[in-house]
C-alpha cells in the first residue's frame, strides 16, 4: 500500500487528548447518569434541611467542577479550537448552565454507547440516541424549570405534572400558554429546552425518514445476485444453443 493512503501520524498533544478522552468519558457519562437520579430526587423532593439533600448537593457540586475541568482540559490541548465549542455543544451548555448538566448523560446513548451494539431499528444508534434524549430533555428540562419557578411570586409551574405537561408542550412547539415561566431562571432554561428539544425532534424525524426508506428499498445486493443468475442462465442457454448448431453443421460421413 502507498505511504500516501497510510494514516495520519498523531502528534503528541492530540496523543494525550485521545487518551484522556477514552479514560474519562465513560466515567463522566456513567457519574451524569448517577447525577440524574439525584437531581430528580432533589427535585421532587426538595428537602433542604435533609443531610441526604445536603450531600447530594455536594455530589452535584463535585460534579460540575469535574465537568468544567474535563471542557477546559480538551479544550487546551486540541488543535483546533475554532470549531471546539460548537462542536461539543451539549458538554459546554453542562457547563455554562450547571442546572443542565444532567444533560451529560446523553453521552451514555451515543453511537459509541450502549445502544450501538443492538440490532436492527438501533442498530446505527442515531434514532435510540434522538428518541431518548428527546425524553431526557423533556425531564431535565421540567425538573429545572420546577426548582426555579418552586415558591416564587405568581408562578404558574409549582407541581411535577404541571412541569411535565409545559415540557411536553414546550417541546413540540404546541405551546397552548396554560402555564409560563415567570422567573428569568425558569425562562432561560426555557429557551434552551426549545433549542435543543426541537433539534433533537428534527433528529427523530429524519432518522425515521431515512429508516424507512432503507428498509423499503430493495437491497442492491439481492438485485446483483438475481442479475448474475439471470446472466449465468443466458449463457448457459447460449452454449447449448451453439452445440446444437455445431453438431447439425457436421457433414454427413
Amino acid at each position: 500500500m502507498s505511504s500516501d493512503l497510510a494514516a495520519p501520524v498523531l502528534t503528541r498533544r492530540e496523543e494525550i487528548l485521545q487518551t484522556f478522552i477514552q479514560k474519562t468519558d465513560g466515567l463522566l457519562s456513567g457519574l451524569a447518569l448517577v447525577y440524574l437520579v439525584t437531581f430528580s430526587i432533589q427535585a421532587i423532593w426538595p428537602d433542604t434541611n435533609a443531610e441526604w439533600f445536603f450531600w447530594m448537593s455536594v455530589f452535584s457540586n463535585f460534579l460540575w467542577i469535574l465537568f468544567v475541568i474535563d471542557l477546559a482540559f480538551r479544550y487546551f490541548m486540541t488543535t483546533n479550537k475554532k470549531h471546539f465549542f460548537r462542536k461539543n455543544w451539549l458538554d459546554t451548555i453542562t457547563v455554562a448552565v450547571p442546572q443542565f448538566r444532567a444533560l451529560r448523560a446523553l453521552r451514555a446513548f451515543t453511537s459509541d454507547g450502549i445502544l450501538s451494539k443492538g440490532k436492527g431499528f438501533f442498530s446505527g444508534g442515531a434514532v435510540a440516541t434522538a428518541v431518548l434524549g428527546t425524553v431526557i430533555i423533556v425531564w431535565v428540562g421540567s425538573l429545572s424549570v420546577l426548582m426555579s419557578e418552586r415558591g416564587a411570586a405568581g408562578a404558574e409551574i409549582e407541581t411535577l405534572p404541571d412541569s411535565l405537561w409545559w415540557a411536553f408542550e414546550t417541546i413540540t412547539t404546541v405551546g397552548y400558554g396554560d402555564f409560563v415561566p415567570v422567573t428569568w431562571l425558569g425562562r432561560s432554561q426555557a429557551v434552551l429546552i426549545m433549542l435543543v428539544g426541537i433539534s433533537l425532534l428534527g433528529v427523530v424525524s429524519a432518522s425515521l425518514a431515512a429508516t424507512l426508506v432503507k428498509q423499503n428499498k430493495p437491497d442492491p445486493a439481492v438485485e446483483v445476485m438475481a442479475e448474475l443468475s439471470e446472466l449465468k442462465s443466458m449463457v448457459a442457454a447460449l452454449r447449448e444453443q451453439l452445440k446444437r448448431n455445431a453438431s447439425g453443421s457436421q457433414p454427413d460421413p
